[in-house]
């Protein structure tokens, strides 16, 4: 075995783009198919117990998981994240001292009250320290996606992060209440809508992103209506205003029933959202400061109560406390265009990039139809799941970065308990940033947006550097890796993990030059790196 790193590299991209091509013939379990869909990556257990209760008791039994995890929550308990700082001073030139050490993951269970001395900014503390309940929230995320046994919650958590984007890192504050957003989204995974536009509409972190926090009449910050609109409900086809100048000119406008937006719903949302802020202990106005809850806080003073008109329906003025974005929100999540963006959002995430009008419409019916219902999305995605064309339709979706690495790490077993977060900097090579998109689009999630020679270069080093301990992320089994006899009895027992077609390693270690098992622990690690690399790439592996 002579092979130098970069002619690994190399190789291993050769294999990837020859094994794409070959995709297409590949016989794949449909039983594997579906679970990398609704799981992170499916693992041996995973795949015995699909078998053993039939695709329907599976989907209830994940759909019937909790929210909370003991096992998992003791396991994030123990973890620990570097923190490392200088010594330095703020503007008044008080000064802190410079820290290195390992500290467990303390803010994400904290109450958001007891993070608010992190935003006194007139204390001496390290931007480091105001950001680290962020940091804490991606670290633990990679620790969730490998290890939770709620597999399908974690991952529509996920998809939920994605659909009501923040970017944690935007600034102090929105990294401070970063940990609550992150536990409301899960607790509304399977729930209803409706409550959890609510709950996204009044969360620290989104106030802070798109800056509702501080909109007061007059004029209103639009940005957090644009994005409710755009994003989070409406769609983006859904806006009309390159089409009509006047809200009476939408269809369906004079009966009340619009079905669309333009620019002049976005400005009256916007003022229905005025004084819709943060209790960070801000002025108000008069010497009248907000509580420091660091929870939502409606200031009445800023907001605008003069009537309004939303999507054709009028609203009268002086309403009481909230009622104006309280009926916006009703509005929005019963209005038949959300329903339609927010299936065909689920159908692309779950792996169906091009459903049929039937299919995308029966998703969509189920979504309006169960508005009221607390467990509506539960209810969607067993629609989702149990339709034949979900099972029919062949995987040929990329998967994107993240769930890449999470997906290796749960085929091969690994211990990832503690990670550094080098993983964040490899998912960037590869163009993911987790919890830091900038834009609130969230990351793209076709397949096209991530079939380029950067996500697969980057996949590449992914699979090939995975397990290395500076990723935080242990050899699984190092012991019994001392016991493998052979290259080939490895390549089996990866093949048979990462659920690809027997032999397949076996040939692409011939093509690779890799020939024998090293008689040393490193150089078995190394080996056993390059075998779940191989595996890690087959089309089987990498397409969902």
């Amino acid at each position: 075995m002579d092979i130098s790193r970069r002619d690994l590299h190399k190789g291993l991209l050769s294999l990837l783009l020859l094994g794409a091509a070959r995709a297409e013939a590949a016989q794949v379990s449909p039983g594997l198919v579906i679970l990398n869909r609704l799981t992170f990556g499916a693992t041996p257990q995973n795949r015995t117990d699909l078998e053993r209760q039939g695709l329907s008791d599976w989907l209830d039994a994940e759909l019937a998981k909790p929210a909370t995890d003991p096992a998992l929550d003791r396991l994030l308990s123990q973890a620990k994240l570097q923190i490392a700082y200088g010594p330095g001073s703020n503007d008044t030139g008080a000064a802190w001292d410079g820290l290195d050490e390992m500290r467990h993951l303390n803010t994400l269970n904290a109450d958001t009250a007891s993070l608010m001395p992190l935003l006194d900014f007139e204390q001496p503390v390290s931007f480091a320290e105001r950001i680290r309940p962020a940091d804490e929230v991606k670290a633990a995320s990679l620790i969730r996606a490998v290890n939770a046994d709620a597999q399908l919650r974690e991952l529509m958590t996920a998809f939920w992060h994605e659909h009501f984007s923040v970017n944690a890192y935007k600034d102090g504050p929105t990294a401070v209440f970063f940990p609550a957003y992150d536990r409301m989204l899960r607790g509304h995974a399977f729930g209803n809508f409706r409550m959890m536009l609510g709950d996204v509409a009044t969360a620290p972190a989104m106030l802070s992103y798109l800056n509702n926090d501080a909109s007061r009449a007059s004029p209103a910050n639009e940005n957090f209506a644009r994005e409710l609109l755009e994003l989070h409900t409406l769609g983006v086809k859904h806006y009309f205003n390159d089409i009509y100048d006047d809200w009476r000119q939408v269809p369906g406008a004079t009966d009340g029933k619009a079905t669309g937006y333009i620019d002049q719903d976005v400005y009256e949302v916007a003022r229905a959202f005025t004084g819709w802020s943060i209790g960070d202990g801000r002025g108000n106005g008069k010497g009248i400061h907000a509580p420091l809850t660091g929870a939502f806080h409606y200031v009445e003073r800023w907001h605008d109560p003069y009537q309004k008109r939303v999507l054709s329906v009028e609203f009268p003025p002086n309403r009481a406390p909230l009622a104006d974005g309280e009926q916006v929100l009703d509005m929005l999540a019963a209005h038949p265009a959300t329903a339609h963006h927010v299936a065909g959002k689920l159908l692309l995430r779950l792996g169906i990039e091009s459903p049929s009008a039937d299919y995308h419409a029966a998703v969509a019916a189920r979504f309006h139809a169960l508005v009221d219902d607390p467990d509506q999305i539960a209810h969607v995605l067993r629609t989702i799941v149990l339709h034949d064309e979900f099972q029919q339709t062949p995987p040929s979706k990329l998967r994107r970065p993240f769930e890449y690495l999470a997906g290796i790490y749960r085929a091969s077993g690994a211990h990832v308990h503690a990670p550094t977060l080098d993983f964040d900097w490899h998912l960037g090579r590869a163009g993911w940033t987790q919890h830091a998109v900038k834009p609130p689009t969230g990351h793209p999630d076709h397949t096209a947006d991530w079939a380029n020679t950067r996500t697969l270069q980057g996949l590449i080093g992914l699979a090939l550097y995975a397990h290395e301990g500076w990723m935080g992320a242990q050899m699984p089994g190092s012991g019994a890796l001392r016991e493998v006899t052979s290259l080939q009895s490895l390549a089996q027992r990866t093949e048979n993990r990462f659920g690809v077609p027997e032999g397949t390693v076996s040939q692409a270690l011939a093509t690779l030059g890799v020939e024998t098992l090293p008689d040393d622990r490193d150089g078995r690690v190394w080996v056993a790196s390059v075998v779940h690399a191989a595996a890690a790439l087959h089309p089987q592996f990498v397409l969902r």
